[in-house]
C-alpha cells in the first residue's frame, strides 16, 4: 500500500532528495520509507539548491599546553590538570588531557568555573563547544600557551592555591612560586622562590 500524503507537523530531511524541508510540508511518509517530498517537483527542485558551505573551523594552537599535560602524565601522574585564571581574573579555568577512551583521546577539555565549555582537539587545534564563540576565553588560552608555567604561577600566587592539585598552600614560598615541592617535581618546575623584599626605615 503506497504510503498517504500528508502534512509535516515538524521540520524534517526528505530521504529521497535529502534535503531539509520546514513544517507544514506535503509529504508522504512510512515505517519503511521514511518521510518524503509528496510532490516530486518540489523534491526536484529542492535538491538542485546548494547548500551553503559550513562555516570555517575555529582553531588554536595550544600545542605547548598539551605537551606540558602530557609531560606530567610520561613521569607519572595518573590524570594531569592545570588551573589557570579566567580573563575576568576571579574564576578558576581548569584544562585536562583527555585520556584513551575519551571521545576525542588527546584533546585539552576546557572547564570555567567547573562548567565544561569545549575542547581543542588534535592535530590541527579545531575548537568543539560554545568556547569556539568565546573569543576573549580563547585569547586567554593563546597566552597560556605561550607560558604554561608562569601562568600556573600567576594562579597559585593570588588563588593561594596549588596550580596543580588544587590544595591550599602552606607556606609564603609555595604562595609566590604558585605550586607545592612535591608538584613541581610532578611537572618538571623549579620550586625556587626568591622571598618577597621588605622596606627598612632608617631613622634620620
Amino acid at each position: 500500500m503506497a504510503p498517504r500524503p500528508m502534512t509535516s507537523k515538524f521540520a524534517g530531511t526528505c530521504l529521497q532528495c535529502r534535503r531539509p524541508f520546514p513544517a507544514g510540508t506535503a509529504i508522504t511518509w512510512s515505517k519503511t520509507s521514511g518521510a518524503r517530498h509528496a510532490d516530486l517537483t518540489e523534491c526536484a527542485m529542492a535538491a538542485a539548491v546548494v547548500p551553503p558551505p559550513p562555516p570555517p573551523a575555529i582553531t588554536a594552537n595550544l600545542r605547548p599546553i598539551a605537551e606540558f599535560l602530557m609531560a606530567a602524565a610520561a613521569r607519572g601522574l595518573q590524570y594531569p590538570k592545570a588551573r589557570f585564571l579566567a580573563p575576568d581574573g576571579r574564576r578558576e579555568l581548569r584544562l585536562t588531557l583527555a585520556g584513551p577512551r575519551s571521545k576525542v583521546p588527546g584533546s585539552i577539555q576546557v572547564y570555567l568555573a567547573d562548567e565544561w565549555v569545549g575542547r581543542v582537539e588534535p592535530p590541527d587545534g579545531r575548537i568543539a563547544g560554545s568556547l569556539a564563540r568565546d573569543t576573549a576565553l580563547i585569547d586567554a588560552l593563546l597566552t597560556i600557551a605561550g607560558n604554561p608555567a608562569e601562568a600556573a604561577q600567576a594562579y597559585g600566587a593570588l588563588m593561594c592555591k596549588c596550580s596543580f592539585c588544587g590544595l591550599p598552600l602552606a607556606d609564603e614560598g609555595s604562595v609566590e612560586v604558585g605550586y607545592g615541592p612535591v608538584c613541581a617535581k610532578r611537572w618538571g618546575l623549579p620550586h625556587q622562590p626568591k622571598g618577597i623584599p621588605t622596606i627598612t626605615q632608617v631613622a634620620s
